[in-house]
């Protein structure tokens, strides 16, 4: 899933609203809600049976995965009108990198997250309901000890998230001891990365396809006069 928000900010009211994990009653609207996300509407037919899982591990709701919805505060319509979905990141275990040393998986797991997608219905966009679901997710993250939360979107959203803090572009890099894992988007998306501990840094270096992620894990760090050369990462 491509990660779809509201259309950029203008002046409105903030809608007041709740967020928690996706309930047993709220299945249906929730995946209604993600299927804004996707082109074409159609979610992968296993989104729906992950709903159905106890949670695997300290952050995770549902299986493997973080599932909140977002509801207003006050009013009867109690229905959804935001969700959210996020879980490891693909890249995490189908990188050549990762393929190759299946330990590295099990590290980057458990310091990035990824999300999915989050969406907003039509008609409550522009009143920070996406910001809220992003806000509760990267705060559940750091409490466990997730070290940064990633995201793909369109271009145009770009300014959307530089507001919340995340920094976008079409390759971003982590730096690794002795190597590095680059991650390119195909057109148009981009990935947006944002640290969640003051020791996590996004740095551009010179010679580097786009920003780099140093201290991802404890002990990934770069010296000052870390660059690229003919696209690699000197140390």
């Amino acid at each position: 899933m491509a990660t779809c928000t509201p259309a950029l900010p203008h002046p409105r009211r903030r809608l007041r609203c709740s967020v928690a994990p996706v309930s047993a009653t709220d299945h249906a609207d929730f995946l209604t809600l993600l299927a804004l996300t996707t082109l074409g509407g159609q979610l992968p037919a296993e989104a729906g049976a992950v709903l159905t899982l106890p949670p695997q591990g300290p952050l995770n709701t549902h299986g493997p995965a973080l599932c909140l919805t977002a509801q207003p505060r006050r009013g009867t319509n109690q229905s959804p009108i935001g969700a959210l979905f996020a879980s490891f990141p693909d890249w995490a275990a189908t990188h050549p990198l990762a393929q190759a040393n299946p330990y590295l998986t099990e590290i980057l797991s458990r310091r990035a997250l990824l999300v999915y997608g989050v969406a907003v219905a039509p008609q409550h966009r522009r009143q920070g309901i996406a910001r809220a679901l992003l806000a509760e997710t990267e705060n559940r993250a750091r409490a466990v000890g997730y070290r940064m939360i990633t995201l793909l979107h369109t271009p145009d959203l770009a300014p959307f998230y530089q507001r919340l803090g995340y920094i976008s572009a079409h390759n971003v890099t982590i730096a690794m001891p002795g190597s590095s894992m680059g991650l390119t988007q195909p057109p148009p998306y981009m990935t947006a990365v944002k640290p969640l501990v003051p020791s996590v840094r996004v740095r551009h270096l010179p010679g580097a396809p786009g920003p780099v992620v140093s201290a991802l894990v404890p002990g990934w760090d770069l010296l000052a006069e870390a660059r690229f050369e003919n696209g690699r990462l000197i140390t």
